[in-house]
């Protein structure tokens, strides 16, 4: 067998060498974000469509039905696998079992025309159609609902136009006499096509989802940063960040802010430890994340402090919200530090006005959270319960 390559050769090996550069880089990342598996299966469909491509630039093996047999295999497995990792990364289900009918009837078509009834227009047929049907229903069960980010966009009708070349390709054969003999299949319109809608196509594809691969992995890093490690709530730099623009939305309007202080915080810590503190600053977090909604805002801001901001949501609501969390709080028993604990809490609303900032808007909040506290603490004020007390500018613990 000669490995002998010509010009030809050489220039489509350009797909397939590509193909791998990509295969690597997927791999790059997965090592560095190893819990993102849908990587690796990237990385090996890149690498499946590689060694498929260039077996069949290379003649390897020579003779065209264990050609056309292998080159299939690897293709069949590269649409799968990318098909997968597109699902997963979604966090879409992937079913294998569907997986590997195609797989089999991609496999037993190629066979059949290949070895019992030669027959090219339908080899081509079969890989084309399945394939495109393949990564066309990947790129609609891929969509999401709710608005993504413009790489999701993109890497969506990108998916799909890859989809539908394959038929349009396809076209390419309709009423033509394709020959067998490898070589100079290698020589028609439909393989040039093939070839360059490959390298074009399949090039931004790889771009796209490469690149939604690293903006989900800066993604993450941005949300370390931002996000408190013990509650998981925002941290208050986040807080200010994310704020600004929450309040700044007039489709989030009205707006109201909520400020919480644990009442005795400090003597929690002296008295069980500051392990018992984590504990209750935990189950706090998690009451009032299970009481707000999805796109409601959740800080720590301070020790012992939180804040949540409401959209949408009128200063009577936000107080009745306030209220429920506040409630809830004094429910809960933590009998791992002693049955006898009580933990509560003090908070003050308000809502925005237009014009003013963040910052402003919370030192407003603050005021009736000190109010609330020279109350006796373990309740809510609102802005129309104000004019009643009188706030301390003095912080109270």
């Amino acid at each position: 067998m000669s490995f002998a390559l010509n010009a030809t050769q050489i220039v489509q090996l350009v797909v397939p060498g590509v193909a791998v550069v990509f295969a690597f880089s997927f791999l790059c990342v997965w090592i560095y974000e190893r819990q993102r598996f849908f990587l690796i299966a990237l990385s090996a469909s890149f690498l499946a469509f590689a060694s498929g491509s260039a077996s069949q630039i290379l003649h390897l093996p020579d003779a065209w039905r264990p050609n056309a047999l292998i080159s299939a295999t690897f293709y069949a497995a590269s649409i799968l696998l990318m098909s997968e990792g597109v699902l997963r990364r979604r966090g879409k289900p992937f079913h294998w079992s569907t997986g590997a009918f195609i797989f089999t009837a991609v496999i037993v078509g190629i066979y059949y025309f290949s070895y019992v009834a030669p027959d090219l227009l339908a080899r081509i047929y079969v890989l084309n159609y399945c394939f495109g049907a393949v990564l066309v229903a990947t790129a609609l069960q891929s969509r999401s609902k709710v608005r993504t980010r413009l790489d999701d966009r993109a890497l969506f009708w990108m998916l799909l136009a890859f989809g539908v070349s394959f038929f349009v390709r396809t076209a390419l054969t309709t009423g033509k006499s394709l020959p067998h003999v490898t070589a100079q299949f290698a020589q028609t319109a439909f393989w040039l096509a093939l070839q360059l809608s490959l390298a074009l196509l399949g090039a931004v594809l790889a771009l796209l989802l490469l690149t939604t691969a690293i903006v989900d992995l800066i993604e993450r890093l941005i949300e370390e940063r931002d996000r408190d490690f013990l509650t998981q709530a925002l941290n208050r730099r986040a807080f200010e960040r994310r704020g600004a623009r929450f309040v700044g939305d007039p489709k989030r309007h009205p707006v109201t802010m909520v400020a919480y202080d644990l009442d005795h915080f400090k003597s929690i810590n002296d008295s069980f430890g500051h392990a018992a503190g984590d504990t209750v600053l935990c189950a706090f977090c998690q009451i009032v994340v299970t009481t707000i909604r999805a796109n409601d805002i959740v800080a720590r801001i301070g020790g012992e402090e939180f804040v949540i901001l409401l959209g949408n949501t009128g200063l009577s609501d936000a107080h009745v919200i306030a209220e429920r969390i506040r409630l809830a709080l004094t429910n809960v028993r933590f009998e791992k530090i002693a049955e006898s604990l009580h933990v509560t809490v003090s908070a003050g609303v308000v809502q925005f006005q237009e014009g003013e900032s963040l910052p402003v808007m919370l030192a407003r909040a603050d005021r009736l959270l000190y109010a609330a506290k020279r109350s006796g603490r373990n309740c809510t004020v609102s802005e129309r319960l104000a004019e009643e007390i009188d706030a301390p500018e003095d912080r109270i613990a």
